[in-house]
């Protein structure tokens, strides 16, 4: 059954033309399909950024055709420049040779998309919101080739029109927001056209609007699936099978639903233990929950996510922490004039289920200004809980060089016959004077029963804060100077709750050198002052906290033939008045361009670790922690590959001493025993993957690994040979997902 099919050309009218030849995207450019393209020259450095040009030519071109916006790359390589191209799994390209087109199809500044294709041909995708957030969940359907010569490398790109949702694709003509850029590996070298920065405040907003002939096109597609899990420490097996549909009419709406999903792990999320009282955050690789999200993405101070996909699915409220099972779910975006919509259905099985709602508003004021709605709504009958959140955002470009933006947030949750109101705000200032001086300022309100956590993420509540941040480039150093650029970075924040308790301010101030010869050091010294801190207790009380200081250093390597790695050290004041050191160590080995060894090690030492154990209760203890992880990805052939990943997380805590919280907040040492104790982590996963056409694939994974806490103290060596053993979980899975 085929049912992808496509609607081309609508007349095109004056723009940048359409391709006169039909397009073959093979990394070849013809000159004669490419003649009316429009042309990016002079590419400028912005990494280091000293806005000069950049050490090898680089000429980029786009044009529309029928089936897509395309771009093709002509790379000046030199025989004096190394060519690094290792081949890499899906969205994990880091030290390679590349090109990236950074796209906004509405040209209105609030969502772009990156694709990135590197030498070896291995891509990344990813969505851009917030000027220069960066989500690579997101895999698009799109093509891609390169070629290699002697005197460089040639890339071509074509984006299908119906790759995202477009506001007014039934015009003839379009204006996108494009940057193009490439990345010198050797060298960590960036260029770029406009030559704007993904560090900067404002970055996706500096993008070079381009008007271009517009194409109507459709599109359907379904994705059933069957997987077959088998569990080797409890025998059994388990089947599944379902469908995901995609379907867009037109650039101006799409439709994603599913049915009994498939959410078994072939990706594996990191291992965390988590001590402090603000839980984990985790990105989502669910195939129905990115597409079309990026509308739904807005996020909120402090390192809140009004809308997090990690909910549908989580842990059920049944109290049996499995993950609950989801029946079905539809979601829909699209766009009317000036005005982008979309809403978001989900329904969770058994009786314990839970229903999951939002809608997105977004008008479009001008070239840059908007306003826009999010609500949220999810129905717990297991915990006779409903909750509801509003949520306004604007931006406003009050002059070139100056945007305001803000947040309104309103919660309304009811529970047992009880309702809780309780609201919020987000005021933040950006200028940018000039490309060297930027500065940020942050107003944040959050009230005590604000509450978004039943369908976002929410660090906390209780919350004010006022801060401000001020970064300056400097690039005219001397040309003998082994320095390329400097970046100075300063933080000043102000906290407190709304009791009036000044909770601890913090400050810092960073100094990041990028070398000529390729890679980066940074410096950077902070402290956090007096203060009170109201979440360790979690509600038992608050505790006062004296000044604190910390000193980090870090060096970045550039590619030095088949190795790449970065150093760094953290040393750092914890607890009530103790210190700690952190290490920091990053590795990568290139055996082949097919196969790569990456690894990293992060071991703490403390000597005051403060912990709550139960009321208004706390602990002191010396301890050890281990975070390491290696990692495995060889491509013997295309379309083949082989990945192996293992983690191991270990905490050894001991020399403990019991405190409790007085009247005023201090600690006051308590005769309460406290005991020593370890954790241990530990996680292993081989996969193989087949890819059998775009967005079809076929999996084996075999999963193992487990934690164990015990009420003594153990050997770092110890830990991690017992953690050889755990064995919590033991999983085969099989997959099979096809486009049809």
């Amino acid at each position: 059954m085929r049912l992808r099919y496509a609607l081309l050309p609508l007349l095109a009218l004056s723009a940048l033309p359409a391709a006169a030849t039909t397009l073959t995207i093979d990394g070849r450019i013809i000159e004669e399909q490419w003649r009316d393209a429009h042309v990016f020259r002079d590419f400028k450095r912005t990494q280091p950024y000293t806005l000069d040009a950049a050490s090898v030519v680089t000429e980029a071109r786009m044009l529309s055709t029928p089936e897509g916006i395309a771009f093709a790359f002509r790379c000046e390589q030199p025989a004096g420049f190394a060519r690094i191209k290792p081949f890499t799994p899906r969205d994990r390209i880091r030290n390679a040779d590349r090109v990236n087109v950074n796209i906004d199809f509405d040209a209105d500044g609030k969502i772009g998309y990156n694709f990135t294709v590197s030498l070896s041909d291995s891509i990344e995708d990813a969505i851009i919101t917030e000027e220069n957030q960066f989500n690579t969940d997101w895999d698009a359907d799109w093509q891609h080739a390169v070629q290699e010569d002697d005197t460089g490398w040639t890339v071509e790109i074509l984006l299908p029109w119906t790759i995202a949702s477009m506001r007014g694709s039934d015009t003839p003509t379009r204006t996108v927001a494009v940057q193009v850029d490439r990345v010198l590996a050797e060298r960590s070298e960036r260029s770029a056209l406009p030559p704007a920065f993904y560090g900067n405040p404002v970055y996706l907003s500096a993008f070079e609007r381009i008007t271009i002939a517009q194409h109507r096109a459709q599109i359907l597609d379904l994705f059933p699936y069957v997987s077959a899990l088998y569990d080797l420490k409890h025998p059994g097996s388990e089947f599944r099978a379902g469908a995901d549909l995609f379907w867009k009419p037109s650039g101006d709406f799409q439709l994603t639903a599913t049915v009994n999903p498939d959410f078994g792990q072939v990706e594996s999320d990191e291992l965390v233990v988590n001590f402090d009282a603000i839980e984990t955050f985790y990105s989502d690789k669910r195939p129905f929950f990115t597409e079309n999200q990026a509308l739904f993405d807005l996020r909120s101070a402090p390192d809140g996510v009004l809308f997090y996909t990690r909910r549908v699915g989580a842990a059920s409220d049944d109290g049996s922490g499995r993950a609950a099972d989801i029946a079905a779910a539809v979601k829909f975006n699209g766009a009317a004039g000036d005005l982008k919509y979309g809403a978001f259905l989900a329904d969770e099985d058994g009786e314990a289920g839970r229903r999951f709602a939002a809608g997105r508003l977004l008008y479009s004021l001008g070239e840059s200004d908007n306003i826009g709605l999010l609500f949220t709504s999810v129905d717990r009958p297991a915990l006779d809980r409903r909750a509801d959140v509003l949520a306004n955002d604007w931006r406003w470009q009050l002059s070139p060089v100056l945007r305001l933006e803000g947040q309104l947030l309103l919660s309304q949750i009811e529970q047992s016959r009880q309702t809780t109101r309780d609201s919020g705000g987000v005021l933040r200032l950006t200028a940018m004077p000039s490309d060297q001086l930027q500065h940020t300022a942050i107003l944040t309100h959050l009230g005590g029963a604000l509450d978004f956590n039943d369908a976002g993420y929410m660090p906390r509540n209780d919350f004010n804060r006022a801060s401000w941040q001020t970064s300056y480039k400097r690039s005219d150093l001397p040309a003998d100077s082994a320095t390329a650029a400097v970046t100075w970075k300063a933080i000043g924040v102000y906290r407190a709750n709304d009791d009036g308790d000044r909770l601890t301010p913090y400050a810092y101030l960073t100094r990041t050198a990028e070398l000529r010869a390729g890679g980066s050091y940074i410096l950077e010294i902070g402290g956090d002052g007096n203060g009170y801190d109201d979440q360790i207790a979690r509600g038992n009380g608050k505790i006062w906290r004296d000044a604190r200081e910390s000193l980090f250093a870090e060096y970045n390597s550039a590619r030095r033939g088949r190795w790449q790695y970065t150093l760094g050290a953290w040393l750092l004041q914890e607890g009530i008045s103790g210190r700690a050191l952190q290490l920091e160590s990053e590795l990568s080995y290139s055996v082949s361009d097919r196969l790569t060894i990456d690894g990293e090690i992060s071991p703490r030492w403390s000597r005051d670790w403060l912990i709550w154990t139960g009321d208004d209760r706390l602990a002191s203890y010396r301890r050890t922690k281990w975070s390491t992880a290696v990692n495995v990805n060889w491509f013997p052939k295309a379309r083949h590959e082989l990945r192996a990943k293992l983690q191991w997380f270990a905490v050894d805590a001991r020399d403990a001493q019991s405190y409790r919280i007085d009247e005023r907040g201090r600690l006051y040492a308590d005769t309460a025993a406290a005991d020593d104790f370890s954790v241990n982590s530990f996680g292993v996963q081989l996969r193989y993957r087949y890819e059998l056409g775009p967005q079809s694939e076929f999996y084996l994974v075999y999963s193992r690994g487990g934690e164990e806490r015990r009420d003594r103290h153990n050997d770092s060596g110890d830990l991690f040979l017992d953690a050889l053993s755990l064995r919590d979980a033991d999983q085969f899975l099989a997959k099979l997902r096809y486009r049809f």
